[in-house]
């Protein structure tokens, strides 16, 4: 990514003025384990050793099985089945080994806030779906980053049960206001706080040391049109990422109005036809069922959310 663009990034998700040290000095972010920190510390090197990376993953049982279980389904493809982890590592190399890492890593470093409005399992299965988007638009515009697209709408939203457990007394009216709404949640937080959770996301993130071109697209994954146009962003993850982010949550009443948002902004911004996201849907809720239980999730009946997308669908053509 080009240092001036870097930039910008950085600027617009507001993560390098400090505000959120002053806001949240109170707020403890629980710490990744020392193993995953050594490896989020090789990952970032400006020549990352695949063999350490290889063996400080093996290092980690329930992350190095869930490699070889992520590697291994509908997600990758491949031909034939990955048997160890420095095989994975030399046959994906470091952008799908990074994607898969640093996704169990968040999940694994993730709280659960104890409130009745959060739902840990509509949570993660919500971003799963978001995230399978994302990586599914990716694919059409910019292949080469589909697995960052991936993790970090994965990731994007790891503010909201941070928040909940840390600043409760702050964040629960906010969130109750917006599952009461028709409005955006970030639209909600900018008006009681200036901020939204995309940007407190990026600042959490940094605390974890992840790596920064990933921050700064969280910081920024729910932005508007006009803003990507200006941050000179169009052909990057941003657009599958903001258009992802505006799938409905199952955590919300009303799905319809969101999902019908979510089609028109698909179909338009992609240029797909009713037939083609029909399509592009089926394969994002097969690849939802192949790998849903990698992240601890249980599944009865529709996803929620692919369901609410699937009634706002067009009739098809005569």
């Amino acid at each position: 990514m080009p240092l001036k663009l870097f930039t910008r990034i950085r600027r617009h998700a507001a993560i390098s003025t400090g505000n959120f040290e002053r806001l949240f000095h109170d707020i403890r972010i629980t710490p990744l384990p020392v193993a995953v920190s050594r490896l989020l510390e090789e990952i970032n090197r400006p020549e990352p050793d695949l063999e350490q990376i290889g063996r400080l993953i093996g290092a980690l049982p329930e992350i190095s099985a869930q490699v070889l279980k992520t590697v291994n389904s509908s997600l990758f493809n491949l031909r034939s089945p990955v048997l160890s982890i420095q095989h994975a590592v030399s046959l994906l190399g470091l952008d799908h080994i990074r994607s898969v890492t640093l996704s169990f890593a968040a999940v694994k470093g993730v709280p659960r806030p104890r409130q009745a409005l959060f739902d840990h399992q509509a949570f993660w299965t919500d971003s799963l779906v978001r995230a399978l988007v994302a990586r599914a638009f990716a694919h059409r515009v910019c292949p080469a980053h589909q697995d960052d697209a991936f993790t970090v709408m994965l990731i994007a939203d790891v503010a909201l049960p941070v928040l909940l457990t840390s600043w409760s007394e702050y964040y629960e009216p906010v969130v109750e206001e917006w599952l009461d709404s028709n409005e955006h949640l970030s639209a909600i937080e900018q008006r009681h706080f200036g901020w939204n959770h995309a940007q407190a996301g990026a600042w959490i993130l940094e605390n974890w040391k992840f790596p920064e071109e990933l921050i700064c697209f969280v910081g920024i994954h729910n932005c508007d049109p006009d803003s990507l146009a200006e941050l000179d962003l169009v052909d990057t993850i941003a657009l599958p990422l903001m258009t992802a982010s505006l799938l409905p949550s199952t955590l919300h009443q009303d799905k319809e109005s969101r999902a019908r948002q979510f089609v028109d902004e698909a179909m338009e911004r992609f240029d797909l036809s009713g037939e083609e996201l029909v399509a592009f849907l089926e394969e994002v809720e097969q690849g939802f069922l192949d790998i849903y239980e990698l992240l601890g999730l249980c599944h009865v009946g529709e996803q929620p959310t692919l369901a609410a997308v699937n009634r706002a669908l067009p009739e098809p053509a005569a």
